[in-house]
């Protein structure tokens, strides 16, 4: 037997860390139910969540600390079918609870699991909304510039990149001028959460290449418009079609070569699977001029300044080639207007915020340089210090980042089988309690070890089961199987109907 000391009980209470040690030949004794409730027994203490019960225990009640697991952030890992969704979804019920009116949280959930969670005190954000939930909109001009060129340009030379950067500057600083507080044109850039029309840009860099060119007085001038464009429609100005030889009107001396890259903006321009980012609805898409209806402060409110504590962003429906950009540029809006808002009553000092990432694998892999990895990284790194906690919740800890699971005060771990997650786990496992990890393969289902900052006692939990509907739940083979008839063939031309139209029925 390998025994770590971890606490001794001093008049009836039970305090972390050893003040005398036992010596050879000292007596041991069995563990009584009076010692069980010594240790464990602490009871529902204020700012604590009670999520199950002690698994060796009987009827005690196991509590997280709420402010050392919302500012010392948390880690939730288990494999698959060990009960994650379930734990998350008894977490956020415990905190959408009456006793904490003004709790703040953003889910994001990337398989839809969490919908259903706090009925009444949750608002749902979703690409394609269903009823009594608000669309997912993510304003295209708000990203940096970098990942906008790449989202919707693609690669590009260095010396178009740069071109293109000083256009959007431009056409930034020019539409700054018209909102309500303009900032300063030198502080605009291109990177800047300012308004601009990437229909413009589009139009401006496509009539570029297309122009041909006429001789006046000895000097090359543009020819004349046959039939004019319109931006906002991506339709191009019609030239002069360029003669052989050296026939006027002749072809443009000095196009950057960007056919290819305007085709690709035209398509995600037009797709409407991009419609969230390209022409977002709420006032938030701008005109040719770069004016806008909506600023990013009534986005964030919309997200986090609502009367529901939770939050839940699905975006299950975002194309796969720009889900992680996307997520990360949100959570960099809403975490950099929280640390701007300063003393003021919606800052993270005053109102916390807690943001819980599912499937954090996908969004902080180990070695990744996406623009989710890097804001994720900055919340575990200096998010405590401004009020945002943040929860990752994974199946394979051994992907993710290994920087922001050291920055994780509290490990939850539930069943995980992989010799090389659990020896993750084991290297993040705080007070020298690595050795537990050789429980992780025989826990049940729904059952974790929960140690570190929010869990006085390192505890093997029993997480009781949520109370929200399993929609995000696996499918009952089983019963499934067992239905007849089978469901009608001809709903498989439905099926390809909502596929077309990106519609879920």
């Amino acid at each position: 037997m390998t025994i770590v000391l971890f606490g001794e009980s001093t008049g009836g209470r039970f305090e972390r860390g050893v003040g005398q040690y036992p010596t050879v030949g000292d007596e041991v004794h069995f563990v009584t139910s009076g010692d069980l409730s010594i240790i464990y027994g602490r009871g529902p203490t204020a700012g604590g969540l009670t999520i199950g019960s002690v698994a060796s225990t009987s009827g005690i009640p196991a509590s997280l600390d709420l402010n050392r697991f919302v500012s010392r952030h948390c880690a939730i890992v288990g494999s698959t079918g060990a009960g994650k969704s379930n734990l998350v979804s008894v977490i956020l019920e415990a905190l959408a609870s009456a006793e904490y009116p003004s709790a703040r949280v953003l889910v994001i959930d990337p398989h839809g699991e969490y919908a259903g969670v706090a009925p009444g005190r949750s608002t749902v954000f979703r690409v394609t909304p269903g009823e009594g939930e608000q669309p997912l909109v993510v304003p295209y001009w708000a990203l940096p510039f970098d990942e906008l060129l790449s989202i919707t340009f693609g690669g590009m030379s260095p010396a178009n990149e740069a071109a293109i950067r000083d256009m959007v500057q431009d056409l930034k600083r020019a539409a700054a001028a018209q909102l309500g507080n303009p900032p300063p044109a030198a502080a605009v850039t291109a990177d800047s959460p300012v308004p601009f029309s990437i229909r413009q840009l589009w139009f401006d860099l496509d009539d570029f290449e297309r122009r041909t060119f006429r001789t006046v007085g000895g000097q090359r001038v543009p020819t004349e418009v046959e039939q004019a464009g319109d931006p906002q429609a991506l339709i191009s100005n019609v030239y002069p079609i360029h003669a052989p030889g050296a026939k006027e009107p002749f072809k443009n001396p000095s196009p950057r070569g960007i056919s290819k890259q305007l085709e690709l903006a035209r398509s995600r321009l037009s797709d409407a699977r991009y419609a969230f980012l390209f022409n977002p609805e709420g006032g938030y898409a701008p005109d040719v001029t770069g004016a806008v209806e909506a600023d990013i402060d009534g986005l964030v409110a919309s997200w986090v300044g609502h009367d529901k504590p939770i939050t839940i962003l699905d975006v299950s429906e975002l194309p796969s080639d720009v889900a992680g950009d996307v997520v990360g540029l949100l959570l960099r809006i809403v975490y950099d207007m929280l640390f701007w808002a300063g003393s003021l009553g919606i800052s993270g000092k005053e109102q916390p915020l807690l943001i819980v990432v599912d499937e954090a694998h996908r969004f902080l892999p180990e070695g990744g340089d996406s623009s989710c990895h890097r804001i994720l990284t900055r919340v575990a790194k200096e998010g405590r210090k401004y009020g945002v906690g943040l929860t990752v919740v994974t199946q394979r800890p051994s992907e993710i980042d290994a920087t922001v699971l050291s920055q994780c005060g509290t490990m939850i771990a539930l069943r995980t089988t992989n010799p090389g997650d659990r020896s993750r786990v084991a290297a993040a496992f705080p007070d020298d309690l690595g050795g537990l990890v050789e429980l992780l393969p025989s826990l049940r289902t729904g059952e974790g070890l929960f140690v570190g900052e929010a869990m006085f006692v390192p505890s093997r939990v029993r997480v009781r089961l949520t109370q929200s509907p399993e929609g995000g739940a696996e499918p009952k083979v089983s019963t499934r199987w067992a239905t007849d008839p089978r469901p009608d063939e001809h709903l498989y031309g439905q099926a390809l109907r909502n596929w077309r139209q990106q519609v879920k029925e």
